[in-house]
């Protein structure tokens, strides 16, 4: 019977650790937002009236890019994915890595999105994200790629395609300076360089 009891108790330890590790490891106080009921209703406003001086032939490309950029940080930092970027094969890395180069070169998608707006504050969420996930890599940090999906994550969700997101986690974890001003996780990104 004491078996069976310590048998059960091990289990539920391990069901609750291998969960906890699926909603990513935790982040240190400056970069921890809220994944509280969602942005601002007036900053969303702001951000929508700001994509407004986007070219309008420009703006659906620009749009599926952000959500393009947002699905590949999904799949890197998505559920269960943290932990490959603590094993001894750096398998996570490796992948991050390929999207430092080539084609699918992340810092230089975002710098061409950079080119198209005029917002100074979407720019700077937009160099921060890409600044986050370049440093990630360098320094092989995990809290920096979970704060450049965070980035990605509410501009996709609550600034570019607020209107048309369907399904997936409307978390808002206040990362961008567009919703969030000075109090956003991105600022911390332009301190560390």
């Amino acid at each position: 019977m004491i078996r069976r009891w310590y048998f059960l108790l091990t289990i539920s330890f391990v069901i609750v650790v291998l969960l906890s590790g699926c909603f990513g490891a935790p982040l240190p106080e400056n970069f921890s937002g809220g994944a509280g009921a969602g942005a601002p209703k007036e900053e969303i406003e702001k951000a929508q009236q700001e994509l407004k001086s986007v070219d309008s032939q420009e703006l659906p490309p620009i749009k599926e890019e952000v959500r393009q950029l947002h699905l590949i940080m999904n799949n890197l930092t998505g559920w269960g994915q943290l932990g490959k970027y603590l094993d001894e094969s750096g398998s996570g890395w490796n992948t991050v890595a390929s999207y430092l180069a080539g084609e699918n070169n992340i810092v230089d998608r975002v710098y061409n999105i950079i080119e198209k707006i005029d917002s100074d504050t979407l720019k700077q969420d937009l160099e921060a994200f890409a600044l986050a996930f370049s440093k990630a890599y360098e320094e092989g940090d995990v809290d920096l790629l979970i704060l450049a999906h965070r980035i990605v994550h509410d501009l996709d969700y609550w600034v570019f395609n607020y209107e048309t997101v369907s399904g997936g986690s409307r978390n808002y974890w206040g990362a961008t300076i567009t919703l969030e001003g000075d109090k956003a996780s991105a600022k911390a990104v332009f301190k560390m360089e």
